[in-house]
């Protein structure tokens, strides 16, 4: 970090802001990825829905958010109230998250596979309406916490701490619905779902919504608004500092969570050869080891981003992972089970990286876009990452579906898969683990906005807005 950029007393953030505002991490993280990993055990192992249908039910909510995402950016743009323009619908959208969850897992067992497809989708698609409610104007709510360049970073540690922490959780959710104390991973399935709603959902959700700052309402309140809605997403999207974000959001999401969906079929038909619940085990094993590589991340990261700048510190991360995508080959091995659990080193930070680096870089770029189109509008540019971070989560389940058929995999089968099965799923493994970092390390080439360019930006901004 330069010293002539040292973050100034009036941009620094109270610890306790930074911690209520950070709590909304966990609702993002769990909201974003416990549909998925909740319901391919409960509802294509359990229920016995066809991994074809399932696919389809988690990639009809993300057409759909295709709309209501941008639509929800504008909205709270635009919105004017006594309590400002994004913490209503933090708060509504809090509770409408707990409310639709629930009845996600309130599905009839004895439903035939077009009636539990239904219900899914139903339920999916309520409950993403509800989280794009919530998670467009949060992210909104963070980007404009403060100013700052560095201390954007030194916030996004308190938030990927609480996306690191709702990991780490999300793990244990699929092994806890088989507790013997349930009567089946159904009913366990939904106590959880109980429980996650009223603590995670309601309660963590709405401190943002209580405690967060507005900084640049004001600010939007002044400026003209003269661009259409159409126009200003054509805007937000276009522009190279954001083509370059999103290249590396969908990469990482995308392909990355091909690799993971894909993994619990390698861990539990090959690495444990067809023990399902020793398979669910290592692989929560293997999630919080994840988890435990992240809480060193944030730390890590956070020191290198403002050491070196962000861009340098994302390019480290995305070397190391390419090189851990390479290493999942030979440490997915079931002669050496418990080897896989290398992966989280390996490839734990760039996970991290999406919760300090990115998230700084796409309030660097909000800056930016207010500096070029004259309209300040996080909630539009918020729109566009909330959509790719879930399409990228959601439709690769529908990829992963079709790679499951093209393979011949057979669940009646067990560990009895044919070689060549087991083989195509392990080359769609390293093939979509490798691909995510090459894919955004060229995309990181197209954002060009660096510490000086930044402080740059603000300087010209606030003379703009007769701030200086």
């Amino acid at each position: 970090m330069s010293d002539n950029y040292k973050t100034n007393a009036r941009d620094r953030l109270p610890i306790g802001q930074k911690l209520a505002v950070g709590a909304g991490g966990f609702p993002i993280q769990n909201g974003g990825l416990v549909v998925q990993y909740m319901a391919q055990p409960i509802f294509q192992i359990f229920l016995g829905l066809n991994p074809a249908l399932f696919g389809l039910a988690m990639t009809i909510p993300r057409i759909w958010d295709a709309f209501t995402d941008p639509l929800m950016g504008r909205i709270s743009d635009r919105s004017q109230s006594r309590y400002g323009r994004r913490r209503p619908y933090v708060f509504i959208g809090a509770f409408l998250m707990a409310v639709s969850f629930i009845t996600i897992w309130m599905v009839p067992e004895n439903m035939n596979d077009m009636g539990t497809f239904l219900w899914l989708t139903i339920g999916s698609v309520l409950f993403f309406t509800a989280f794009t409610i919530y998670s467009v104007p949060f992210n909104a709510l963070v980007y404009e916490q403060t100013p700052d360049y560095h201390e954007r970073t030194r916030l996004m540690f308190y938030l990927a701490l609480f996306y690191n922490i709702g990991n780490l959780c999300v793990n244990w959710y699929v092994p806890a619905t088989s507790w013997s104390g349930f009567e089946s991973p159904l009913a366990g399935a939904r106590w959880i779902a109980l429980g996650l709603s009223l603590t995670v959902f309601l309660g963590l959700g709405i401190l943002p919504a209580i405690f967060g700052k507005e900084r640049f309402y004001k600010v939007a309140q002044k400026e003209k608004k003269e661009i259409g809605f159409i126009k200003a997403i054509g805007q937000a999207a276009s522009s190279k500092p954001m083509l370059g974000l999103v290249g590396i959001v969908f990469a990482l999401n995308f392909c990355g969570t091909i690799a993971g969906s894909i993994a619990m079929y390698i861990v539990i038909y090959y690495v444990k050869a067809g023990d399902v619940t020793g398979g669910l085990v290592l692989n929560a094993m293997n999630g919080t080891g994840f988890a435990i590589v992240g809480f060193l991340g944030i730390f890590a990261l956070r020191w290198l981003a403002l050491r070196y700048g962000k861009r340098q510190a994302m390019c480290c991360v995305l070397l190391l992972t390419a090189v851990g995508g390479v290493s999942k080959w030979f440490i997915f091995t079931p002669e050496y089970p418990h080897l896989l659990l290398l992966d989280a080193v390996l490839n734990g930070p760039v996970w991290v990286s999406l919760g300090v680096i990115v998230p700084s870089m796409i309030a660097d770029l909000c800056d930016w876009d207010e500096h070029r189109f004259g309209e300040r509008r996080e909630g539009v540019i918020s729109s566009v990452f909330t959509w790719i971070t879930k399409f990228g989560t959601s439709f690769t389940f529908l990829v992963s579906g079709v790679a499951l058929y093209f393979s011949g995999f057979d669940e009646s089968l067990g560990a009895d898969q044919p070689d060549g099965t087991i083989t195509t799923l392990r080359l769609f493994f390293v093939g979509a683990s490798v691909l995510a970092p090459v894919l955004a390390i060229f995309s990181l080439k197209l954002y060009g906005i660096t510490e000086d360019s930044a402080y740059s930006i603000r300087k010209e901004l606030e003379a703009r807005r007769g701030e200086v």
